[in-house]
């Protein structure tokens, strides 16, 4: 158990926020939002002091249903507005906005106004391409400076932001910039990573060859990249510089989108979670701002990516408190050296770090002696998500990270709600690996497979009760997936996907996808993007990927395949599998192991049953098999574990 020192709790914007209202607890707090969320939104919207070009003229409409919940309707703003131009009202202009660090060492810095101006720069130059409010712009960077000025200025023209992992292979850019029928990119030549270039733009132009939408690509070119289409390929420096740095943010409606943001589920291709303007402020001041205490001051680094949603989610809550983001490029451990990030947190004066378990564990197999010489003691939060902790790994990172004074915040939630369902406060006691509350606003409970709320201490689905300001209004272009996906097992309640446990003392823990999402090291990614990788060279007819338990990454991938006929398996056919997953989809998802059966469990409409695969491949409960087809295939699957 830790508990956070008096003064942090003290000093914290949540226990102002408690006294402002006169609420003796964060339960208390808690209970009010998911009972009255119109008072408890518009507060949040008071706090961020939100710029509206024209004021709401109510704070949310739920009369078709809380699957079709609309904030602040009769309302415009921009982002970019209440994230920079208050900013600089503020008198923040000479604050530093980014303070970044390359893999080499090479250090830049932007303040506030620097931002501002390049950001303007951005929106101009597209703007002059006839890049116009409502088009969809991809960006395809690594964490440098310009990957905000990018995200700050599409936001500006009213424009529909595309992110993009860095790591994605040409098909995956492509399947994505189709979706959203895109009309530009910005990207850079290459990326440092572990001392070696990595290209994006040559990738990138692989991709545009199935992408006809996109018309303009600007590249910020550090490693002499080469033009493919001097109509089409812009420099960075020759078109985005020469701008002007004056550009008026366009006024959108509320619910017009500002990102889509892509996350694979278990079955067909990408799901476009849609994210506005008005709900990733909402979203980043309750789990930001009041949940992790982010304030003007405070600098944050969390070692991610901007085709991740904790990238944008950085991005935009460092500016909404008027904070520092800490941007890394390149890789958070090197093996010179080993503990890189906490080198940077040391070299940095970092307040408010990130980290991931699956790093944790690997920093546990590293000489101890050199954190000796780390400076962490201006750390006050450490944050966590994307993956469950083991206990050991909560304890070590509690005595050589935060060192019993900066407090570990494990929070929970996904892509869909651009933050938490659950999080943790620094005002709660802490459990190793649990969370000590749900986020304020979204009415999570814990229901059994008809319905029912499941007691204390029983293993049931999260889900969300209270449809919070944040959440996914809908998928782009496909409405009836998003009410499939997330509305359809629970009338009028949103299933999440996660089995959790929530025990009498208050604490929650995760204990893994209820669905068959694949979760590898906190990246997301469905099993068909790494199953029609495998497939696409024929030598493969039928493919399940699971999840298995790795001592390393927490999970890892494990493919269960048939072979296709005259096709005779062995190492060189696995090897080669590999590495089309690593080429085509990206190099984190290639598969662990891959194991040949002659078939694979089918339910009568054929549709594979991953469940069942990875329970006999693990010795798991197979649960219901009524649904199996082809019930004779199990017992080969489950040899594999034994041999």
């Amino acid at each position: 158990m830790f508990q956070a020192d008096q003064d942090i709790r003290d000093t914290s914007t949540l226990t102002g926020f408690l006294k402002q209202h006169g609420f003796d607890s964060y339960e208390a707090l808690c209970d009010r939002s998911n009972s009255d969320p119109d008072w408890f939104w518009a507060e949040i919207i008071k706090l961020a002091r939100v710029r509206f070009s024209k004021p709401y003229k109510k704070i949310r409409d739920i009369s078709k249903g809380p699957e079709f919940v609309r904030w602040a309707t009769g309302a415009t703003l921009n982002l970019a507005e209440t994230l920079l131009d208050v900013r600089l009202e503020d008198g923040l202009g000479d604050t530093l906005a980014v303070d970044w660090i390359g893999e080499d060492g090479e250090h830049r810095s932007w303040t506030y106004q620097q931002l501002a101006d390049e950001s303007a720069r951005v929106a101009n130059a597209l703007s002059a391409r006839g890049i116009k409010p409502g088009d969809r712009v991809g960006i395809y960077m690594p964490m440098i400076p310009e990957i905000e000025a990018a995200f700050m200025g599409l936001a500006r023209m009213g424009v529909t932001i595309i992110p993009l992992f860095s790591g994605f292979s040409a098909p995956a850019i492509a399947a994505r910039l189709n979706d959203g029928e895109a009309k530009a990119v910005l990207t850079v030549d290459a990326s440092p990573r572990r001392g070696k270039p990595v290209p994006l733009e040559a990738t990138l132009i692989q991709a545009l060859a199935e992408v006809p939408t996109v018309h303009t690509v600007v590249s910020l070119r550090r490693f002499g990249g080469v033009v493919a289409d001097p109509e089409r390929d812009l420099d960075w420096a020759e078109t985005i510089s020469a701008a002007s740095p004056n550009f008026a943010p366009v006024p959108v409606s509320t619910d017009h989108p500002l990102l889509i943001a892509y996350t694979s589920g278990t079955t067909g291709k990408p799901k476009g979670v849609v994210h506005t303007h008005l709900g990733v402020i909402g979203k980043a001041q309750t789990d930001f701002l009041l949940g992790l205490d982010m304030k003007p001051g405070d600098r944050h680094l969390w070692m991610t990516d901007m085709g991740w949603v904790v990238g944008p989610l950085s991005v935009v809550s460092t500016l909404l408190a008027g904070a520092t983001l800490v941007m890394a490029e390149g890789a958070p451990s090197l093996p010179d050296d080993p503990f890189r990030l906490l080198r940077l947190v040391s070299e940095n004066r970092v307040t408010h770090l990130g980290v991931a378990p699956t790093l944790v564990r690997q920093f546990m197999r590293q000489d101890l002696r050199i954190l000796d010489d780390y400076d962490l003691s201006p750390l006050r939060v450490v944050a966590a998500t994307g993956e469950p902790w083991t206990e050991d790994a909560w304890l070590w990172h509690l005595e050589h990270i935060c060192r019993h004074r900066a407090v570990p915040l494990n929070i929970s939630g996904g892509t869909e709600l651009f933050g938490a369902i659950l999080t943790s406060t620094v005002l709660h006691e802490l459990q190793p690996s649990g969370f000590s509350a749900q986020s304020l606003g979204v009415g999570a409970k814990v229901l059994r497979a008809d319905g029912s709320e499941a007691n204390r201490g029983e293993v049931g689905e999260l889900v969300v009760t209270v449809p919070p300001l944040g959440l996914t209004p809908t998928l782009w272009q496909n409405e009836a997936r998003y009410l499939e996906t997330y509305w359809s097992e629970f009338k009028g309640i949103w299933q999440h996907g996660d089995w959790v446990r929530h025990d009498p003392d208050g604490t929650w823990y995760i204990l893994g996808r209820s669905d068959d999402t694949l979760n590898i090291a906190g990246k997301r990614i469905g099993p068909p993007e790494i199953e029609g990788a495998m497939t696409q060279a024929g030598e493969v007819i039928d493919v399940a990927a699971i999840a298995a338990p790795d001592d390393l990454k927490g999970v890892a991938v494990v493919c269960v395949c048939v072979a296709a006929p005259g096709v005779t398996p062995d190492a060189a056919l696995i090897e080669r599998l590999k590495t089309c997953v690593g080429d085509l989809v990206s190099k984190p998802f290639r598969p662990r192991e891959i194991y040949f059966v002659d078939a694979l469990p089918k339910t009568r409409t054929m549709k594979t049953m991953r469940r069942v695969v990875r329970a006999a491949f693990l010795g798991l409960d197979q649960g219901d098999m009524t649904s199996v087809d082809n019930p004779e295939t199990i017992a080969p699957i489950e040899a594999l574990r034994k041999a």
